[in-house]
């Protein structure tokens, strides 16, 4: 199947199936192959609400309670050694401008509820594992397509598929209440801080 050219850039999609919202195969896009990841949403969620449990019921004296604070913490501070500039300088420097706008509504929507829920006990986990996740997710899927100086349709499509998409799904199925647009958002807060690096 063909599909529209974006930017120039004519994308095929090919040899993928769609059963039940499940989505497989790989797409192509520009010549760039994206491995379309196959994450067990179900078995996220399940995993995802057992640790809210657990964590709800530790006393705040609980070693294991003291460690996802600070975990937690870690995530939402500034990197210290690196210099710190803006999302508009980082985003610039990327050559990622286009982002900008969205970027800086999506992080401004991300910082406000994390420091709005930070001390609630379940969304201290959802963050953590969210802002964890992330940062792997970032820095093993997306940053290698960023070093192949793929198009913006292709790094789009990564940060959906292997961020935005299944990390809303799994908060979703775990009961907790984040927008796609929250998701996308700590993506960009942890760019602020200097957590994500573009280049």
């Amino acid at each position: 199947m063909r599909a529209p050219a974006w930017g120039g850039v004519l994308a095929i999609i090919s040899d993928n199936e769609i059963n039940n919202n499940d989505v497989a195969g790989d797409l192509i896009v520009g010549g760039i192959v994206v491995k379309v990841p196959a994450f067990d949403i179900r078995l996220s969620a399940e995993s995802l609400r057992k640790m809210i449990e657990r964590h709800e019921s530790l006393k705040e004296d609980d070693p294991h309670y003291q460690y996802v604070l600070e975990e937690l913490q870690s995530k939402i501070e500034e990197v210290a050694p690196r210099t710190v500039v803006g999302l508009e300088k980082k985003l610039e420097l990327a050559n990622r401008q286009g982002y900008l706008h969205e970027a800086l509504r999506s992080s401004q929507k991300a910082s406000k509820m994390i420091t709005k829920f930070q001390h609630v006990r379940s969304y201290q986990i959802i963050f953590n594992h969210m802002l964890g996740l992330i940062l792997t997710r970032f820095e093993n899927n997306i940053k290698p397509l960023l070093k192949k100086d793929c198009d913006d349709v292709a790094i789009g499509m990564a940060i959906n598929a292997f961020i935005i998409e299944p990390l809303y799904a799994e908060v979703t199925l775990a009961n907790g209440f984040i927008s796609a647009e929250v998701v996308q958002g700590m993506l960009y807060f942890l760019t602020e801080k200097c957590h994500v690096e573009w280049v």
